[in-house]
């Protein structure tokens, strides 16, 4: 093999000797000229000079430029500029002789054959490209460094360059490029490459060298500033810290040595996904410290037909809940008579309600049933929550039937009753046609759910009606003890359908009908996957327009978990004014920028009044004057707002802890999107990866500008990333460290954990050693009954349970006693002509 490479070594560098060959630059090609001239092979070269150096240049492995005409001056390259040009070195021109004619094919043959392009850098003729070419097809027992010779005399050879895909230093790579890294360096490798890089371009040998793509000027700034060198080269392996603005830029990061920073963790998609974080947060209820129905919704993978069945039964549990807290609020309320409920609608909500506040305990005798029977889903599957007293169109779904063939089981679980429901009501046939009734609309002319002749949903508040009042708040008093998401269900029962592959807003939907989420989101496949969030229902409302927060946060380490956030974020507000009746329009329901410029009335004028920085949310907040235990809080967002968003940051990230790969040379910015609720209860929506640093308003171009330059701060200043293999200990809970205005969370935590000791590489392999200790016999006298007696009653499982049953008994004889007495006073009554209009035996159920 070696023999065989030598003699093909050997030809090529006969040919090459032979054919002229194109100069190697840097930076800019120079522009297309007529066809013809001097310079065999000018379309090699073109290439590779890899083309412009502008934002959108791009090369091309394909593309041929005519050579350029004897004597036509090159304009100089961006990264020329750089590199002073030695008085040893002859001008570009002289190097290069002049030749007529069609161009030789030795550039076509070193094309074909896959050759990787020439050294970098000017100053290299015809000699110095034939001898890089000899040692690079010289055989593998040649020495390393054998016959490199610069244009300046004879030199130390420095390690071979790798493959740059015919881009030179100044270029800016294609989008395709950018995203494909080189063959990784070995770790001498590297630091010999980044000392000769420095070298060529002046640059000391302490400084360190750092690479962007995409634009952040912050980050430049903050960094040379610091006397970091960058490296334009977007393909480029030769760097100590890469900022990134897309994950496949920084490439595969086994591929990268240990001392290289990035600004990405792999496997970051478990909390930056909405798929991710929802099944992250879900499987992590067990964590003593974090309570996740505190600070996130309800939220649920579609693609996943357990949580689907768990999604329907949640639907239907709250739609319960939703009646019977509707009925309370509005029981005193004027004309409630003719806006309330059907009496068999409340009494199934009312006992469903019930029955979700029993303790686990209470329940452990019983026989197994489901939160909600069928029947009792059919007397409230067609009754409108927008509307009380009115009925819903039955269903169809697009087109008449599903869309869906794979969901089919799932759909027909969650949805059979309310179709039968439907099937028996028979009024409003073809509804589900409306594209305006998939949200709820109603059928003006139906009665109430339930039938009837309408008198069923009118209530004179007799003694059964003021007991049936009575017992809803009492029911609804627990579930909000019990269950702390109440106050954001609302009246209707919405929820939010996002699709998973999509962001800054895109085909989200709001749906208050449980067959459109089953039909829109189910049985759709992996690459069309969803999941369904409960819509916050009591938003906190400002100026008319309701708002979610963007704010920042670094994460530098996973274990021990080091968490940074900014003190300063931005307000996001809808275009148009918060209607929860209207679900249809997403200018009043959406924040996201993206979405808002598609308004009719939006102009660029009013995008600065889309954007709050978080210093004017607090000085409307506190002028709401709010009370907590008895006293007026000063400043609400100190003190209740942002504590509980920085709660909600550490409790996200410590259950994807385990799950997202934790690298030592890498951080990552996060940006956490929140709401307020109206009784200033924080709500975590979704987190984002790469999030949005662009200049868009007035707002966030100051925000952005500093935020940038405070990490640079927490990650060079304080972190040490690019300067140190591990993360400093510091006593981060009394260290006085310039971070801008980054704060790091639970400081004495990580302090704490990071004085652990490492674990050992046969940790593995602890075992336990010991004796078995045989019980002894029971000594003469402490066993007064033999060893062999009988338990106590007293502490005996089986007597225990059979006591509780004839308890039970007896309770149930008494209150059967007590039925029949109040049955016979009842019959008295209506002996001597009294009777209770509408009214019925049970009272209050």
């Amino acid at each position: 093999g070696g023999g065989a490479m030598a003699a093909q070594g050997q030809v090529l560098l006969q040919k090459a000797k032979s054919t002229p060959l194109p100069p190697i630059r840097r930076g800019a090609s120079a522009p297309p000229t007529a066809s013809g001239g001097a310079g065999g092979g000018g379309g090699a070269a073109a290439q590779a000079a890899g083309g412009s150096s502008g934002e959108g240049g791009a090369s091309s492995s394909s593309a041929k430029r005519p050579p350029r005409p004897p004597g036509d001056a090159r304009p100089p390259a961006p990264g020329d500029a750089r590199r002073p040009v030695s008085a040893q070195e002859p001008a570009l021109s002289s190097r290069r002789p002049a030749a007529a004619g069609p161009p030789a094919r030795g550039g076509e043959e070193r094309r074909s054959r896959s050759l990787p392009p020439l050294a970098e850098g000017p100053g290299r003729g015809a000699a110095a490209a034939a001898a890089e070419l000899r040692r690079r097809t010289a055989s593998p027992s040649t020495p390393r460094g054998e016959g490199a010779v610069t244009s300046g005399g004879s030199a130390p050879s420095r390690p071979p360059r790798r493959a740059s895909s015919g881009l030179g230093v100044g270029s800016k790579p294609s989008a395709s490029a950018a995203g494909a890294s080189a063959a990784p360096l070995p770790a001498s490798g590297l630091a010999a490459e980044l000392e000769a890089w420095k070298k060529r371009r002046g640059f000391p040998p302490e400084a360190r060298v750092f690479m962007l793509t995409g634009a952040f000027p912050g980050i430049r700034n903050a960094l040379v500033a610091k006397g970091w060198a960058e490296n334009e080269d977007r393909v480029s392996s030769l760097w100590d810290l890469k900022y990134a603005l897309l994950q496949r830029d920084v490439g595969e990061q086994a591929d990268l040595q240990e001392s290289q920073v990035t600004n990405y963790f792999a496997r970051n998609s478990e909390v930056t996904s909405k798929v991710g974080l929802c099944n992250t947060l879900s499987n992590s209820m067990n964590l003593d410290r974090v309570n996740v129905d505190c600070f996130y919704p309800r939220c649920f993978d579609m693609n996943n037909p357990t949580q689907v069945e768990m999604f329907a039964e949640d639907f239907k549990l709250t739609t319960a809940a939703c009646i019977v807290r509707r009925f309370v609020d509005q029981a005193d309320a004027p004309g409630a008579r003719e806006r309330s409920f059907p009496r068999e609608a409340l009494k199934v909500a009312l006992e469903v309600c019930r029955r979700r506040c029993l303790d686990v305990d209470a329940t452990l005798d019983e026989a197994t049933r489901p939160a909600m029977e069928d029947e009792e889903w059919e007397a409230l599957a067609l009754c409108s929550l927008k509307t009380p007293g009115k009925r819903l169109k039955p269903w169809k779904g697009a087109g008449g039937s599903s869309s869906s063939t794979a969901g089919a089981k799932a759909k027909s679980a969650a949805a059979s009753a309310p179709a039968a429901a439907a099937a028996r009501g028979g009024a409003g046939a073809g509804g589900g046609e409306d594209a305006a009734s998939d949200d709820g609309e109603d059928v003006e002319e139906g009665a109430a759910a339930g039938g009837g002749d309408g008198e069923e949903r009118t209530f004179a508040r007799t003694t059964g009606e003021e007991a049936l009042v009575s017992a809803a708040r009492e029911v609804l008093e627990q579930l909000r003890a019990q269950h702390v998401q109440l106050d954001l269900d609302g009246y209707q029962n919405i929820w939010v359908l996002k699709p998973a592959g999509k962001s800054r807003g895109r085909g989200i939907q709001l749906s208050a009908r449980l067959e459109k989420i089953l039909d829109v989101s189910v049985g759709r496949g992996a690459e069309a996957r969803w999941i369904a969030q409960k819509y916050i229902e009591n938003p906190l409302i400002v100026n008319s327009k309701k708002f979610d927060m963007r704010q920042w946060v670094v994460v530098t380490r996973w274990n021990p978990l080091s968490v940074w956030f900014y003190s300063d974020c931005y307000v996001r507000f809808s275009f148009a004014d918060y209607d929860p009746s209207k679900l249809k329009n997403k200018f009043a329901h959406l924040t996201n920028n993206s979405i808002s410029k598609y308004a009719e009335d939006y102009s660029e004028e009013c995008a600065d009044e889309t954007m709050w920085h978080s210093d004017d949310l607090a000085a409307h907040l506190a002028g709401l004057n709010i009370v907590r235990d008895g006293r007026k809080v000063e400043d609400p967002w100190l003190e209740l707002v942002q504590p509980a968003m920085k709660r909600a940051v550490h409790h996200s990230l410590e259950c994807a802890q385990d799950n997202i790969n934790p690298r030592a040379n890498s951080f990552e910015l996060f940006g956490y999107d929140f709401m307020i609720a109206e009784d200033l209860t924080v709500w975590l929506l979704e987190v984002n990866s790469s999030p949005d640093l662009s200049y868009s308003t007035a707002t966030t171009k100051a925000l952005v500008k500093n935020m940038l330059e405070d990490m640079m701060k927490v990650i060079v200043d304080v972190e040490k990333f690019g300067l140190k293999r591990d993360r400093p200990r510091r006593k981060w809970n009394s260290a006085k460290l310039d971070t801008g205005r980054y704060v790091l969370l639970e400081p004495a935590r990580r302090r704490r954990e990071e004085k652990f000791p490492k674990l050992k590489k046969d940790a593995a392999q602890l075992a336990v050693h010991g004796t078995s200790i045989k019980p002894r016999r029971p000594k003469k006298g402490e066993c007064p009954n033999g060893p062999d007696a009988e338990d106590d009653p007293r502490h005996s499982a089986i007597a225990l349970l059979a006591d509780a049953a004839a308890r039970r008994a007896e309770l149930g004889e008494e209150e059967n006693q007590a039925a029949g007495d109040r049955g016979a006073g009842a019959c008295e009554d209506n002996d001597d002509g009294e009777s209770d209009e509408g009214g019925e035996s049970d009272g209050a159920g």
